[in-house]
């Protein structure tokens, strides 16, 4: 785990003052794994763990409001074919059709589950294969943000 975690939303005035520019909210970046060969994303093997292993380390949950920006490739998978990354009701809800294989491979989101008001409830990320018969644990950095209403001021009401 990070030696700092905070439980509010971070933002950031640029270096300018309070109240003088809007603050913007910080992306967020988490390393996960999962098993490249699922083909179900409602299995309990094919949520997505934190961390570089597919069976062990807590489950990768995004919080309420999160907006995916990117997913990044750090490869593992065995075959040269492509997964995709949402939920157990949408398997492709966010990235679809990404390598798990090639490192450096980028994906933008495309899925359903990409909203500006962002995801509206806390949800458990799958992953499942897309094309081709992928195997092996795949990893990615998985970047996010949170929706924030850019209130200036230190406090930020919750997300009711």
């Amino acid at each position: 785990m990070a030696t700092s975690t905070f439980t509010g939303i971070v933002r950031s005035y640029g270096g300018r003052r309070k109240g003088v520019v809007s603050p913007g909210v910080l992306p967020m970046s988490v390393i996960v794994s999962g098993d490249s060969a699922q083909t179900d994303p409602t299995a309990d093997a094919a949520r997505m763990r934190i961390g570089t292993s597919a069976t062990t380390g807590a489950l990768f949950v995004l919080p309420k409001g999160a907006v995916p920006i990117m997913c990044v490739s750090l490869g593992g998978g065995t075959a040269s074919d492509t997964v995709d990354i949402g939920t157990a009701a949408d398997g492709n809800g966010f990235f679809v059709g990404i390598s798990s294989v090639t490192k450096g491979t980028t994906s933008t989101p495309t899925g359903d589950l990409v909203l500006n008001t962002g995801v509206p409830a806390d949800v458990q990320v799958t992953i499942d294969a897309n094309a081709g018969s992928p195997t092996g644990t795949a990893s990615f950095i998985f970047v996010y943000t949170v929706v924030d209403t850019g209130t200036a001021g230190e406090s930020q009401p919750e997300l009711a």
